[in-house]
């Protein structure tokens, strides 16, 4: 078996985070490790910012520690020099795992933000690294300790081919275990190409597809008078109708592949949906009333989206805007792609 190591990125602000970068630093030589990244950029700046990303772009693993300073601010960016480098792993598909102080009102003052910016900055940053595989500790040997388990788990969830000493690389140019290699490496070549396309682990047990959804809406009721042959209006009345998980998302879904905005709403669409299947029954009960100015429940809406995210359909971007993932992208081809058999779409 060919002996091989992997180079972890570690990420995290320096002068406040010397014990734990210690003990990181310690975990990570005992699992045969490479640290990478926490000594060699005590200070970083713009003009270290390329090399800084080739040294991510050949770690296996990266690995971001958060006390409670924000770090030095690019001013290209406006970002963090530590954040800039979680997303840019992020970018490049490195499996990440971040470490969180979980209780920053006691870390000492002088290893704390100060400044409101910076505080708002490193609460935003805590939100961004929660979204992936993220744990909290409390001590610097609380982190080693969790550090350990977390990378050893990593490795088996994400195995990455590491480096290997080129002599004995050389020596096993025509034996098995190349070929070996060159296998897995397909392999991890046809997940790479697959990420992201397939229904995420535990959907099958969330509401999704033709399952029934009840959603709350307002409208606003217009009466005729039969007099004047004008309308009134009566008010605003509220009610609830179902809809299904796949009739929302055919007609989110591809508002969405043309990008979102912060102008975009999903209760318009929802909303659009709502009045095609209601008005109808509302004008047998009322024949001579108009029913206009649809709107959806906050709650509703908010729960629609969450699930959609939950189902991994649907995800935040930087700019806190909705955006369709690969998953849900492909998703949405299958339901509203012609199927054999069908007519086309302008066919008689």
């Amino acid at each position: 078996m060919i002996e091989r190591r992997h180079q972890v990125f570690v990420s995290s602000t320096y002068v406040d985070l010397v014990e734990e970068r210690s003990e990181v630093m310690q975990a990570l030589l005992e699992l045969e490790c490479m640290p990478a990244g926490m000594e060699l950029f005590p200070a970083a700046t713009d003009s270290q910012w390329e090399w800084i990303k080739r040294v991510i772009d050949e770690s296996d693993y990266y690995l971001v520690v958060i006390g409670g300073r924000y770090g030095s601010i690019s001013k290209e960016t406006g970002l963090s020099y530590t954040e800039m480098e979680y997303r840019y792993a992020v970018e490049r598909g490195k499996p990440v795992i971040g470490f969180i102080h979980d209780s920053p009102d006691t870390i000492p003052s002088k290893f704390s933000e100060q400044q409101p910016q910076k505080i708002k900055k490193l609460s935003s940053f805590k939100e961004l690294v929660q979204t992936r595989l993220c744990k909290f500790y409390s001590s610097p040997a609380d982190l080693g300790a969790k550090v350990s388990r977390s990378i050893t788990q990593l490795k088996k969830q994400h195995p990455k081919p590491g480096w290997v000493r080129a002599d004995i690389l050389e020596g096993l140019a025509s034996s098995d275990e190349v070929l070996q290699l060159k296998k897995e490496n397909e392999e991890l070549k046809q997940r790479i190409s697959t990420y992201g396309l397939e229904a995420p682990r535990g959907a099958e047990l969330l509401a999704s597809g033709e399952d029934p959804v009840e959603v709350a809406f307002v409208y606003t009721r217009e009466i005729l008078n039969p007099e004047t042959g004008r309308f009134r209006k009566g008010g605003e009345e509220s009610s609830t109708t179902t809809l299904t998980w796949d009739q929302i998302f055919r007609k989110l879904g591809p508002e969405l592949l043309a990008g979102s905005s912060n102008y975009w709403h999903p209760s318009r669409g929802i909303a659009y949906l709502i009045e095609g299947a209601v008005t109808p029954k509302l004008s047998k009960t009322a024949p001579n009333d108009r029913f206009t100015q649809f709107k959806v429940y906050t709650s509703s809406t908010d729960t629609i989206m969450l699930q959609f995210r939950a189902l991994k359909l649907v995800e935040l971007d930087e700019e806190k805007n909705w955006q369709i993932t690969p998953y849900g992208d492909n998703y949405l081809t299958s339901l509203l792609g012609v199927k054999k058999g069908k007519r086309k779409p302008g066919s008689k």
